[in-house]
């Protein structure tokens, strides 16, 4: 028995391009009428599946199946082209990540093995089947193009050369496959020929479309030009389709993360439901480290992965190229996927970007399947925007084990060679956790210092200050100044760069709170504004002022059984004690 009428044809081509899954009876009428179904069409399409059945019968379970709300193809994977591709692909993806470029090439080639032709190049195709198979089509040539890339990961320019060609003159608008050409062309001596190919292909721009070449085919140019090629010679499979070289080798965490297990988890899930996140946090919780590792942990469950960490040079994954946050073909480049294929954009330290960070995360989410997992101090304030505060680790409260003092003895561990951790140790690690608050930053500081101090006296003096974590006070002639290190590498860099944004107002009440020890309440903190032995501050204005003190994360808040609790992390308490009074007069009006 043969199929022969287009409909039950039409009927079983959409149940095998969503195999595995169930497809709703109204999006099957849809396939088989379009938009104008007869007021028979559901029982014909009982009859169309009952054909199905009949011809399928002989299997030895029936494939066609009946769900809640439609239809359903029961084939194992290894009897279906379809799957046999997508798995070869996967796997070959995973090889050029592991850097294993020509076993990723050879897999990629044996999944193109698999087409022999159009997709139901046979039927007459509605709508809806018209735009899965233009995607299937899709797929196949963004392997072609991972295969191109994995070939040259491989260093098989020579042979590629004559391949590549084909495969530009099959589509000669997909404009990766010119710049692979050449690149291959350039590592095979071929220099003339390389500059060749891009007038060509600016020609064909030109005249067809009037448009010139993408950023990353003007920047492989250049490259060719200056006989510097390596920095294309990444795959797109380890890139694009699964991370990219500076989120897999420059931006992930160069350590591991402790204790963040419950966090990472949760910041994955956001990932994959929300548009845009923002991780909100004090300076030095590890706001950075803990969305780098996540995105490097979710990266294969999205088509792309970029990092963006400075606006003015926005380097990318693809290729290490840059990206101008001002050019619209930027964004059109690097974010056209295809329908159904998301992209995952890390934003790290958007709080450093002035105003260009709202209007780059509002263009990133103007495109379609566009995923931002943005990092800073105060949220963005955009719609749709789900802030996820990130609190320091966990501290002890007796001489028990946490995250906090298993990253300081992880840290300390270097710096303490052939010292076996014993209880006593354990005990200092806790003390040494409650007096930072188990900030992360913090903690790694003193650990550095134990190059100078025992574990015990470093817990002593960290029990009375916090001044030996602390840059020396930048006053007197700037000759006698001790210089600041980096910018991400000390507390008073950190902190002075986000107390340098507050507003005089909101110094001022931080100064107040800052002397109030441990946990307080709102009772406390318009005490302390009022106090009538400093300047006071407008009893109106204490609440906007608290609040906009938690919004970046300069004071925390929680809710207990009491109602709102509020603290001065214990490193920003010291900070703030080291800075000059803001103002001696009364302050009359905020």
């Amino acid at each position: 028995m043969a199929l022969v009428r287009r409909k039950p044809r039409l009927l079983l081509a959409a149940l095998l391009l969503r195999h595995g899954g169930t497809v709703p009876t109204d999006e099957l009428i849809e396939v088989l009428w379009g938009d104008t179904p007869p007021a028979s069409a559901r029982a014909n399409l009982h009859s169309y599946v009952s054909t199905l059945r009949r011809l399928l019968q002989n299997r030895s379970s029936p494939l066609v199946a009946t769900g809640r709300h439609g239809y359903g193809l029961r084939i194992e994977p290894g009897d279906f082209d379809l799957a046999t591709f997508e798995q070869r692909g996967a796997d070959a993806r995973k090889k050029a990540h592991a850097d294993r470029a020509q076993q990723a090439a050879r897999s990629f080639s044996a999944a193109l093995d698999l087409w022999r032709g159009d997709v139901l190049a046979s039927l007459e195709l509605t709508g809806p089947l018209r735009a899965q198979v233009t995607q299937l089509e899709e797929m196949r040539l963004d392997v072609e193009e991972e295969w191109m890339d994995a070939r040259l990961s491989a260093d098989d320019h020579v042979a590629s050369v004559p391949e590549f060609r084909g495969l530009v003159r099959a589509q000669p608008f997909r404009e990766r496959r010119w710049g692979r050409l050449m690149l291959a062309l350039k590592r095979s001596g071929r220099t003339k020929e390389a500059l060749e190919t891009y007038q060509a292909l600016r020609s064909l721009l030109d005249e067809e479309l009037g448009v010139g070449p993408s950023s990353e085919i003007d920047a492989i140019h250049r490259a060719v030009l200056t006989n510097d090629v390596c920095m294309q010679t990444r795959s797109r499979a380890s890139s694009d389709r699964v991370v990219g070289d500076l989120l897999r080798r420059a931006e992930r965490p160069h350590v591991t993360l402790v204790g963040r297990d419950r966090e990472r988890a949760e910041l994955a899930e956001l990932a994959e439901h929300e548009r845009l996140v923002t991780v909100t946090g004090p300076g030095g919780c590890g706001k950075s480290a803990l969305v780098l590792d996540t995105a490097h942990a979710v990266a294969d469950r999205f088509f792309k992965c970029v990092v963006v960490t400075d606006p003015e040079r926005a380097a990318l994954s693809r290729c290490g190229s840059a990206l101008d946050f001002t050019r619209s073909d930027g964004f059109r480049d690097t974010f056209s996927a295809g329908p159904g294929r998301r992209s995952l954009v890390v934003l790290d330290n958007t709080d450093r970007w002035d105003s260009t960070a709202a209007e780059a995360v509002r263009r990133l989410l103007a495109q379609p399947d566009v995923t931002v997992l943005a990092t800073s101090r105060s949220p963005l304030r955009i719609s749709g925007e789900v802030v996820w505060p990130l609190d320091p680790l966990p501290t002890p409260v007796t001489d028990e084990q946490t995250a906090a003092t298993r990253l300081f003895l992880e840290r300390a561990a270097p710096l303490m060679p052939g010292h076996r951790v014993g209880h006593a140790d354990h005990a200092l690690a806790a003390r040494i956790s409650r007096s930072l608050d188990g900030l992360p930053l913090a903690l790694e500081m003193a650990a550095t210092r134990l190059r100078i101090l025992p574990m015990n006296a470093l817990a002593d003096r960290l029990n009375i200050s916090l001044d030996c974590l602390l840059e020396p006070a930048v006053s007197g002639p700037a000759s006698e100044r001790l210089p600041l290190r980096d910018v991400n590498t000390t507390l008073t860099s950190v902190f002075d760069w986000s107390y340098a944004r507050l507003t005089e107002a909101e110094q001022l009440l931080l100064q107040r709170l800052a002397a109030l020890p441990g946990p307080f309440g709102l009772a406390d903190v318009e005490d302390a504004a009022g106090d009538a032995a400093r300047p006071p501050l407008s009893p109106g204005w204490v609440l906007p002022l608290l609040a906009s003190l938690v919004e970046q994360s300069m004071v925390q808040c929680r809710t207990t059984r009491r109602g709102r609790s509020f603290r001065v992390l214990g490193p920003i308490r010291a900070f703030v004690a080291r800075t000059e009074p803001v103002r001696t007069e009364p302050y009359e009006a905020v």
